[in-house]
């Protein structure tokens, strides 16, 4: 994964302060760089106590349709997940003539991951690892440790659940959230999400019968 840092600057909001800009910058340039030294992940939560959901929210228990390959059916399951859709479409007071629904992604705990990657590639388990956290997949995202455990957020299991839905946990949003994201993670998850779904050139002639 990689991208270009001055392009990028100019989607920084115009009201934060150069102090801020600063360590955005810096945490950003980092995966500029084809190192393998480890990624630092400062400033990566924020210390904010919204009273509504934000995009990129991480929160507790939501439903998933989960694919059982013995039966070939699905069943529903319950994973922590991280918020997809936008902020104002997520809003309750956002009326539409077409209601949106809420994308999610399935969060997944590293040491889950790492316990299922050990059984399938024992001799590279550490390598596909250190990978991750430098977030070098572009399907996964790694999120540091936040209340004792670090997450993987599976960009290509999503699923969706009513604006309704949603607006319930927020009556005990304090326990439901997990956590919020500060600048610099936020801006990390939205260029994962633009160069996992959105990779141009295509390199495809698509005018060509």
């Amino acid at each position: 994964m990689s991208f270009v840092l001055e392009k990028i600057e100019t989607l920084f909001p115009k009201e934060l302060s150069l102090q801020g800009k600063g360590r955005l910058r810096e945490g950003l340039k980092q995966f500029l760089s084809t190192s393998s030294q480890s990624k630092v992940y400062t400033d990566f939560y924020s210390n904010s106590t919204y009273a509504y959901f934000l995009q990129g929210d991480l929160i507790f228990d939501l439903r998933f349709p989960t694919w059982d390959g013995k039966s070939r059916k699905y069943h529903k399951e319950y994973f922590d997940a991280v918020l997809i859709s936008n902020t104002c479409d997520i809003d309750e007071f956002n009326q539409r003539s077409i209601p949106k629904q809420v994308l999610l992604a399935k969060l997944v705990s590293f040491s889950d991951f790492e316990e299922g990657l050990f059984q399938q590639q024992e001799e590279k388990h550490e390598t596909i690892l250190n990978s991750l956290r430098n977030q070098e997949f572009s399907n996964l995202m790694y999120f540091p440790s936040i209340k004792g455990i670090e997450y993987i957020a599976v960009l290509d299991e999503l699923s969706w659940i009513t604006n309704e839905e949603l607006n319930l946990l927020k009556n005990d949003i304090g326990q439901n959230r997990i956590a919020s994201l500060d600048l610099f993670g936020y801006y990390l998850l939205m260029f994962k999400l633009s160069y996992h779904l959105c990779r141009l050139p295509e390199e495809i002639d698509r005018s060509v019968n």
